[in-house]
């Protein structure tokens, strides 16, 4: 980095370089957005007044292929989800509702303060789950129909889109940056779409007509704002849901708005041949994101395929690697790797994920393509299997330069899984706030690699900020013994100055890890190894042995599930750190560090991972005289 440029504030820096790797897209959005909810929610326009009268007088609707995808996506769901869908609808029509872990009780249930001002106390993403109708979502996945509903449940959810299509306007001041979010309006779209299809069941005898009538109007109005507010400035997998909600309103309107079906697939097909890499992984790399984005492209080749439609040869084609990958991720637990930003209970279980997909055509049989296979690496997640267990390890780049929201400083990070336990484990996310959290859960130090001193690899701050990029050049062998080597040097113009190479050897019993360091900072500062365990798992460190992990429901006389050889170090410090599985939800955990150097020249240590009390024979592997 020039003196210069190292002189300037570290917000300045990171605003400065984060600007100039976005897209022109991303930039004209940003300037398009900012004049609509600053500048002409100032002028004496009647926004929801225009919208309304785009409405046709009388529409027609067809819920049949959503109901259709509708049904076959509830038959996948585990009863567990089933039963979680359904406590959670009865307790949202009660008044309590609950996103992120956060709860708050409406006095009036059946008219929720769309605007309530303990809003302010929570997320942005808190109210947003709440514009995008979740409580209804979780009634039409966890009933099969009305019928089989509670009679409160149905109540008062038809209500609240009765109370919502009477009550807010668009264009209110900041109204993009709250009911109007395009983000929640896709979702809202996409979820009064499958509760019309819920509730009329196909012959709407029974219903209400006015319901059915608000029902259609709103989906209507939402997607005609939609049209004209596609989240370019955002991008990501905000795009993919912008697709989805047109193509399924368009479908619901199918007489009168076959535009919005080839704009919905349009957005999806520029979308996905832009996010969606050459192995099929989502080019965010956050394995909760990729569950989500394509158990999207499985929904729109699911209602396609209901509705008569022929699907796009090459949806089909992107959805199958979407899938493949999604189950090349899938460990031994069966629960998402909680890499990047990604917690449990956002995107469904991954276990209903495979068996959705595998309904709609997508199963376990398909095969991607040699050149495009999960292990040609594109996505950077590479495991290393042994007879006892599985080594998840990242190896490549945190994320795409324009969209660093949700990358974070984990090069060369492992994961693992011993006996199907979850034993090393990343640190997941609290919130999207800006504060100590989100810094740690971004930071190398939440991360199962190695930190230089107090730098970081990659300069991070703020929510999202991100500064000089670097990633991993990788060789990757499966062979016997397997092999990864991963190498990446800091940027030039990077704070953080130092090369860190890592090397991992998978054999029947064992993974060997050995990390080379070299550069400045490795000379005048000490390099730290983190090995951060479940909160399930006990560690104990004994002066003259191994670190033992045993899982805390063990007793004395069961053997550890896994030991911990240090090699190269004998500064080996324990701590305790937060991990954080959902949303909202914070566990101490145990937390290794295994100190080196500072030292001129090359810094060289690692450690030895063997399940059970020894640690076998480890001749042969690629580790120095001394190790």
């Amino acid at each position: 980095m020039t003196e210069s440029l190292q002189t300037l504030p570290k917000a300045v820096r990171l605003y400065g370089h984060t600007l100039t790797q976005l897209e022109p897209a991303q930039l004209l959005g940003m300037a398009e957005r900012t004049t609509r909810n600053s500048v002409l929610t100032r002028l004496p326009l009647d926004f929801d007044g225009r919208y309304d009268a785009a409405i046709p007088r009388a529409l027609s609707v067809a819920t049949s292929p959503v109901e259709t995808d509708l049904d076959l996506l509830r038959g996948e769901l585990s009863k567990s989800t089933v039963r979680m869908f359904q406590q959670r609808s009865r307790q949202a029509a009660d008044g309590n509702l609950t996103f992120l872990n956060r709860r708050i009780q409406f006095r009036s249930p059946d008219q929720p303060n769309w605007f309530d001002d303990r809003f302010d106390d929570y997320p942005l993403l808190w109210p947003l789950k709440l514009y995008a109708f979740e409580p209804l979502r979780w009634a039409t996945l966890g009933f099969k129909d009305p019928q089989a509903a509670p009679d409160r449940v149905v109540e008062v959810f038809d209500q609240w889109v009765r109370d919502w299509a009477d009550s807010i306007e668009i264009g209110q001041p900041g109204y993009l940056r709250n009911a109007w979010t395009p983000w929640a309006v896709s979702l809202r779209i996409q979820t009064l779409v499958r509760y019309l299809a819920w509730r009329t069941g196909g012959t709407q005898e029974g219903v209400p007509a006015r319901l059915i009538e608000v029902l259609a109007r709103e989906i209507y109005r939402n997607s005609l704002f939609l049209t004209n507010h596609i989240e370019g400035d955002v991008g990501g997998n905000h795009l993919v849901e912008n697709g989805l909600a047109l193509l399924m309103a368009g479908l619901t309107f199918s007489e009168d708005n076959n535009s919005w079906v080839s704009k919905g697939i349009s957005i999806l097909g520029r979308t996905g041949a832009k996010q969606f890499l050459s192995d099929g992984g989502h080019y965010e790399r956050s394995p909760m994101y990729h569950a989500i984005v394509t158990t999207r492209y499985v929904t729109a080749c699911s209602v396609l395929t209901a509705s008569d439609r022929t699907v796009p040869n090459w949806l089909a084609a992107m959805t199958r690697q979407a899938v493949a990958y999604l189950r090349y991720l899938c460990p031994p637990d069966e629960r998402l790797p909680l890499c990047n930003d990604a917690v449990f209970g956002q995107a469904l279980p991954l276990a209903d994920c495979l068996e959705y997909a595998a309904a709609a055509g997508f199963g376990s049989d398909d095969r991607p393509a040699p050149a495009h296979s999960p292990a040609s690496g594109e996505s950077g997640y590479y495991w290393l299997d042994t007879n006892h267990g599985r080594l998840l390890v990242d190896g490549g780049p945190v994320g795409p330069p324009h969209l660093p929201g949700h990358s974070h400083n984990d090069m060369l990070s492992v994961l693992l899984w011993v006996d199907g336990h979850r034993v090393l484990t990343d640190t997941g996310v609290y919130d999207y706030a800006s504060d100590e959290r989100r810094q740690y859960v971004r930071s190398v130090a939440g991360h199962n690699t190695v930190q230089v001193g107090d730098t970081e690899p990659i300069e991070i701050g703020g929510k999202y900020l991100m500064g000089a990029r670097t990633e991993p050049t990788v060789r990757y062998e499966e062979t016997e013994p397997a092999v990864f080597d991963g190498c990446y040097e800091t940027a030039s113009d990077a704070p953080a100055s130092y090369r860190h190479n890592r090397t991992i050897v998978a054999a029947d019993g064992w993974w060997l890890v050995r990390d080379m360091l070299s550069g400045p900072d490795t000379e005048t500062e000490p390099s730290i190894s983190r090995l951060h365990f479940h909160p399930d798992i006990a560690v104990t460190v004994d002066e003259s042995g191994p670190i033992r992990a045993s899982h805390r429901a063990a007793t004395d006389d069961d053997p550890p599930l896994l030991s911990v050889y240090p090699l190269g170090t004998s500064d080996v410090r324990t701590t305790t750190t937060q991990y954080f599985p959902e949303f909202g939800v914070a566990q101490e955990r145990q937390t290794v560090e295994l100190r080196s150097g500072p030292e001129s020249g090359t810094t060289a240590f690692g450690y030895l991972l063997a399940p059970g009390a020894s640690g076998g024979d480890i001749s042969g592997s690629s580790g120095d005289g001394e190790e």
